[in-house]
């Protein structure tokens, strides 16, 4: 079987690209051919080395590449792994394009895709039906809440997102030189250039219990990115409680295993953005047993449904931002739920089981189930 995978490039360090790297992995290790079809990536067909394995990599940008990639390599299945908004051009008008149209060998088309919220567009769940013929939700859940939008159902298999063996080991080695000396660090990961990560929003909620909770906040982010954080900090009288990446790299590129050991330095994990993608450092820190906070939106409860540990979800609000299912942490009652810190501790047997779910390999071993039910192999 002959698999191209259309996402974001598989060299660099964010949710997407992690998932495509470690997918192509695990499959290839059951003999299925990879190449990916990179929508950063201009120009002629490049080698993709990981793990001791060498990929085709295509580059589908502009997008109307991807019928070169697919003339080219002849994929059994051609599977995107991206947000769907990227088919839509109200809500993508400066770089939509179509999957569907440009399998022009006739192979199959498939979306790799989490619940982004519980209250989507009509032309969202249209275009998932115009561009694929199977979608792959993470979660019997998210296959409920798509169906429930009008996604034909038996158009959808759940498939649980994988994540890296370097969250394996809840108890394995822990960043030093972070923070306090028995002070608890809660962790939040994202890009500092977006502002749907709502990192002010978190200062704002924990300036109203700073007084009965002392705690540390690592923001593996930008200190000056969409908003300057420190401004923040100070202006809302909570400074001197923030800690960010020493030397910093703009593509957050740390080593799985040293990200792995930050999340470890950590008691709990927040999570406050808005219309997010797939949220991998949320499934990483279950990975790991942390405590973890998150908005009570579809994807969040998507990726945490098969936690075990301590977790907090937390309400939030529409906002009307452009694509109308973003919604707005609750800051009174992100605030609440923060004042448990003290009580908290992490849980490792949870985050063992999270993990034995989410590997790679058993990924891998559902999939072919899936390519096998549905034809593609």
């Amino acid at each position: 079987m002959k698999v191209l995978l259309l996402s974001d490039s598989p060299g660099l360090p964010a949710s997407y690209a992690n998932v495509v790297r470690w997918f192509a992995d695990a499959v290839s290790e059951k003999g299925v051919t990879v190449a990916f079809g990179s929508m950063q990536h201009m120009g002629y067909p490049l080698k993709f080395e990981f793990r001791s394995r060498t990929y085709q990599h295509f580059g589908c940008a502009p997008p109307h590449r991807i019928t070169d990639a697919v003339l080219e390599f002849d994929p059994d299945l051609i599977l995107h792994v991206r947000d769907p908004i990227v088919h839509i051009p109200r809500f993508f008008p400066q770089g939509f394009y179509s999957v569907k149209a440009q399998a022009v060998n006739g192979a199959p088309t498939a979306t790799w895709v989490p619940v982004q919220h519980e209250c989507l567009p009509w032309d969202y769940i249209d275009a998932l039906h115009r561009e694929y013929d199977a979608v792959l939700p993470f979660t019997r859940a998210g296959v409920e809440v798509l169906g429930n939008h009008g996604l034909v159902r038996d158009r959808m298999d759940p498939l649980l997102l994988g994540v890296s063996p370097a969250y394996s080991d809840p108890e394995g080695p822990v960043a030093t030189g972070y923070g306090r000396d028995k002070v608890p660090i809660v962790m939040s990961v994202g890009l500092g250039g977006q502002d749907r990560k709502a990192f002010p929003v978190l200062m704002r909620a924990y300036r109203e219990i700073a007084g009965a909770v002392d705690a540390d906040f690592y923001l593996h982010t930008t200190l000056v990115g969409a908003y300057d954080l420190a401004e923040h900090a100070r202006i809302m009288g909570v400074d001197n409680h923030w800690i960010f990446p020493r030397g910093y790299d703009p593509n957050i590129g740390y080593t799985e295993e040293e990200l792995a050991g930050r999340y470890r330095r950590a008691l709990a994990y927040v999570s406050v953005g808005t219309g997010e993608g797939f949220d991998m450092p949320l499934s990483e820190a279950c990975c790991l047993g942390r405590a973890v906070f998150f908005p009570d939106d579809a994807n969040r409860m998507d990726v945490t449904s098969d936690y075990e540990g301590p977790k907090f979800p937390v309400k939030t609000f529409p906002i009307p931002r452009a694509t109308n299912w973003e919604r707005m942490i609750d800051t009174a009652d992100l605030a609440r739920q923060l004042a448990r810190l003290p009580n908290l501790s992490p849980d490792p047997r949870a985050g063992r089981e999270y993990y034995k779910r989410h590997s790679w390999s058993t990924v891998a071993t559902a999939f072919l189930e899936i390519a096998k039910r549905r034809g593609w192999m």
